[in-house]
């Protein structure tokens, strides 16, 4: 398949209303762009209003167009606890009565082992738990806007082709097992740990996508669901990320620097999924699918594609986050 270049092939999106999830900068900063470019209306959903405006503001003066339109909105979302996921979720709601795409961006990287305020593997929580309750808030308006008239939604969630290095069987159907530093209890940092807890993350990412699929064709929604890999990509995330590898950290950072893709190419492939004409008109192929290299069809791990796995993750996840939310503690530690 040809490259997608989202500058010239993402087809109008004018009265499409858009969700991209961390798009105030690297990747999403330019999912953010590329969607309003087009014509859809992007609510920039971010933890930091300064950061989210300062975005805003950038995009408007690279496209003078824009300004003065309110075509980019600053949604307030930290993902950081499941109270932050669910009140982004009811805010949207009681702006906007429908939802054509949303991109979960957002994501950690690998760092220092941490827990979230609600007792959580801080990675695996602002990476999958969190934005399960999201997008949880949104699936009755992502549903019933599939079944408007010349509709087609897309929910787009990056992932990783490091999923494979995650623990055989994900290791993530209970607190116990997401707590788990995933190496030697006295020393949770060292870059295996580190690399294998954002890889169970994006794991859980490709189950989400399959499961959220199949509750969407359970009601009749023909909605699509993909995950994505970007691909190597220099981001300041990324590139900051190596400043916490132990005496490789700056080789990593200037290789990643020099050899990676642009956060613009990045993002290419996640703008395939979200926009591209060639989704609609192979929805079966595309649904639930793993999708890489600027649009074609990608085979993740033996964990990514079991089924029977996502359903397990997708049950466990829904009891966890339900009793953390309504835990009067918010907590489950």
């Amino acid at each position: 398949m040809p490259k997608f270049n989202p500058l010239k092939d993402i087809p109008s999106l004018s009265g499409k209303v858009a969700i991209v999830t961390g798009g105030n900068r690297g990747m999403g900063f330019h999912l953010t762009q590329q969607l309003a470019n087009h014509g859809a209306k992007v609510y920039l959903a971010a933890r930091s209003e300064d950061s989210a405006q300062t975005a805003i503001s950038r995009i408007e003066s690279e496209n003078p167009t824009l300004q003065g339109q309110n075509r980019i909105v600053f949604l307030q979302l930290d993902l950081g606890t499941l109270d932050g996921a669910r009140r982004a979720a009811e805010q949207y709601l009681t702006r906007e009565s429908r939802v054509d795409i949303l991109i979960h961006n957002a994501a950690l990287m690998s760092h220092g082992y941490e827990k979230t305020a609600d007792g959580v593997e801080d990675c695996f929580a602002v990476n999958h738990l969190a934005p399960f309750v999201f997008t949880q808030g949104l699936l009755p308006l992502l549903i019933s806007t599939s079944k408007e008239p010349d509709s087609d939604v897309r929910v787009v969630t990056i992932a990783s082709a490091v999923h494979s290095f995650a623990p055989s069987g994900g290791k993530f159907l209970t607190l116990e097992e997401i707590n788990d530093p995933l190496g030697p209890v006295d020393s949770p940092n060292g870059i295996k740990s580190r690399y294998a807890r954002y890889a169970r993350s994006k794991l859980a990412n490709i189950l989400f996508v399959k499961e959220l699929q199949k509750h969407l064709d359970d009601a009749s929604s023909p909605a699509v669901s993909t995950s994505v890999d970007p691909g190597g990509v220099a981001t300041d995330t990324v590139l900051t990320a190596q400043n916490n590898v132990p005496l490789v950290g700056p080789l990593l950072r200037f290789a990643i620097s020099k050899l990676a893709r642009s956060p613009l190419d990045g993002a290419a492939t996640a703008l395939f999924a979200a926009t591209s004409p060639d989704v609609a008109r192979r929805r079966v192929e595309f649904k639930g699918a793993f999708v890489s290299d600027f649009g074609a069809i990608g085979q993740a791990s033996k964990d990514g594609e079991n089924l029977a796995l996502a359903g397990k993750l997708w049950a466990a996840t829904a009891e966890m986050s339900a009793k953390i939310l309504s835990d009067g503690s918010g907590s489950l530690s």
